[in-house]
């Protein structure tokens, strides 16, 4: 199994774009042969019933013969263009129309990819002495917070699920990976856990939306992340410790190197959350490959990248790092959060943020990320930036972070460590 879900293909196009939904219907009605319509995004989350954001694009996700998913991509865009012709004779479109003339208004397709965690499995979480030194390069000690009475923020933690065993307070839970069990978001993995632990302890108060869209194995279709991130919610701040690519970087069935991915449809969907407004602060993972590029989707200039550093402040040797966007610009939503150290020479992490309960040391951008989210959220809920909005919030970070790091370089540590303050 390689970093695509055989057989599977996702499209988007503006939702005024006539051409994109002629191409549906003829997929529907099986005048384009071998390609059929297995679920738009309306449909898969009206069976959650719960609300879907407003969105101005349509989602689909399409099934094609396993083996032919590169074929029908150049397939689909050429009865894309037909439609577009036809459109343009018809006066369903005008020659001044966006959709002809901005690319992302064009139709999509790309393969339905992969995402995944970035450690290893261990049911349960348990804080470790580190955790607290963390704590303190953040600014968060004994008594340094003081939230206003009665402020909450709700964070989304797209991830592995939750152990029912945890304290965290749960006001929205749903399982994306298995619909038979939608209300069940038991995390069997352990990832979800440690991520939703490490964020609770940095904000108490903190009170969480589960959505559960990786499996036993780490792994999450960009589907499911897609309509996790679509269903219309009142979270303040989105947590995906997860990457496009496979853990470990190589498929242990063909041998093939795995590599984050850049898909245009999760783009265009994390672009329309920007665009509205009321969209979350989006927290990623920067990667765990030693790469001096960063992993989809941190790398999306409107995404929160979170790269790791460790107690001596230094750069992770495990982490990617890098400061240029997805289309080549500078990226200026980077910063460097606690995520432990691993040396390429060792088998074993020489610092890590908790312990499972088989033994597995947690480390990596992951809960780096997981940092991040719990600062912001223990910040925003203090008096003195409780009403801040979300760009008056970022504005106050990137002005505060920490860079009296070793070997501080904003090429590669971004706006610096982020800081409670």
């Amino acid at each position: 199994m390689c970093d695509t879900v055989a057989g599977e293909l996702l499209v988007s196009f503006r939702e005024e774009d006539p051409a994109g939904a002629d191409l549906i219907n003829q997929i529907r009605n099986e005048t384009i042969s071998h390609i059929t319509v297995l679920e738009d995004l309306e449909e898969r989350i009206r069976r959650t019933e719960l609300p879907m954001r407003k969105i101005d694009f349509k989602f689909y996700r399409l099934g094609v013969t396993p083996g032919e998913e590169a074929y029908k991509i150049g397939y689909l865009q050429f009865f894309y263009k037909v439609a577009l012709f036809k459109a343009l004779s018809e006066q369903r479109l005008n020659w001044d129309s966006p959709v002809l003339w901005q690319s992302d208004y064009h139709l999509q397709v790309v393969p339905n990819s992969l995402l995944s965690i970035r450690q290893s499995s261990g049911i349960g979480f348990s804080h470790t002495t580190t955790h607290d030194d963390y704590k303190k390069l953040c600014g968060l000690t004994a008594g340094s917070a003081s939230p206003s009475a009665g402020v909450t923020k709700r964070v989304m933690v797209l991830d592995t699920g939750l152990d029912p065993a945890s304290a965290s307070t749960v006001a929205g839970r749903l399982n994306f990976v298995d619909y038979a069990k939608r209300n069940d978001v038991t995390d069997d993995h352990g990832h979800g856990t440690a991520v939703t632990e490490i964020i609770r302890d940095l904000c108490p108060t903190a009170e969480f939306i589960i959505y559960k869209v990786a499996d036993a194995n780490g792994r999450a279709s960009e589907w499911d992340t897609l309509a996790a991130l679509a269903v219309e919610s009142d979270a303040e701040i989105a947590n995906i410790s997860l990457a496009f690519g496979l853990e470990g970087g190589t498929c242990t069935h063909c041998g093939r190197e795995s590599h984050s991915s850049r898909s245009a449809v999760f783009e265009n969907l994390v672009r329309q959350l920007d665009n509205t407004g009321d969209g979350p602060i989006i927290i990623a993972a920067a990667g765990n490959e030693s790469l001096s590029e960063l992993s989809y989707p941190a790398r999306y200039q409107n995404v929160l990248a979170i790269e790791s550093v460790n107690k001596a402040k230094e750069l992770s040797e495990f982490t990617n790092r890098a400061t240029i966007d997805h289309e080549g610009k500078s990226h200026q939503n980077v910063f460097v959060l606690p995520g432990g150290e691993k040396l390429k020479s060792g088998t074993k992490p020489t610092e890590y943020v908790g312990t499972s309960s088989n033994g597995d040391e947690y480390y990596g951008t992951s809960f780096a990320a997981a940092y991040a989210s719990g600062l912001i959220a223990a910040l925003w809920t203090e008096s003195s930036h409780s009403a801040d909005d979300r760009q008056q919030l970022l504005d106050h970070l990137r002005n505060n972070a920490d860079q009296s790091l070793p070997n501080y370089n904003s090429a590669t540590h971004g706006n610096g460590l982020m800081q409670f303050k």
